[in-house]
């Protein structure tokens, strides 16, 4: 049996494209540097990425999934879990879980000053959905796992994000027949 995919990925080598570094802006207070290791590997199950948050910032907002459960392990530096209305401390070594479907928002942020380095690993399941209870968004995908529409762009992947009060009728647009 032959492979397309190695096996084995070192971290420092999915860190090296500058292309995949994510951020707000100049004085936003969001900014990561992405390493796609579940891509490079070729997973279909678990998506896994090496995050590194710079001082002071925060990789994502708070927000919460309905379908994926994540976990997160603590490589360098130290930061804090913000999870619901509480604060936890992070360290190398520490490893958190996130639960799918608990309806807590969570957020990593590095509160030191120098680098803070996690790996996120997540369930690749779909539909998913994504609540951001600070920005009142919703964000889904369908059709394919998140973040793997370089993997397969032709897939035919549904994902946006919505004011989390958009709502309208069952029967609004349509047509009487």
């Amino acid at each position: 049996m032959t492979t397309t995919t190695a096996p084995i990925v070192n971290i420092e080598a999915v860190l090296g494209d500058p292309a995949f570094t994510k951020t707000n802006g100049p004085r936003g207070h969001f900014e990561a540097q992405l390493g796609y290791i579940g891509k490079a590997l070729g997973t279909k199950n678990i998506g896994i990425t090496a995050t590194v948050v710079p001082a002071g910032k925060r990789a994502w907002p708070r927000h919460y999934h309905y379908a994926n459960d994540e976990l997160f392990i603590v490589l360098a530096g130290t930061g804090t879990l913000h999870y619901g209305d509480d604060q936890y401390p992070l360290r190398a070594g520490d490893v958190v879980n996130i639960e799918a479907g608990t309806c807590i928002p969570f957020q990593i942020e590095n509160t030191s000053t120098g680098e803070l380095r996690y790996l996120a690993l997540s369930t690749l399941k779909h539909p998913d959905v994504f609540v951001y209870p600070d920005s009142d968004k919703i964000g889904f995908t369908a059709g394919g796992p998140p973040m793997r529409e370089a993997q397969n762009p032709d897939r035919g992947k549904l994902g946006r994000y919505i004011r989390a009060d958009m709502e309208v009728d069952y029967w609004d647009g349509e047509v009487d027949a």
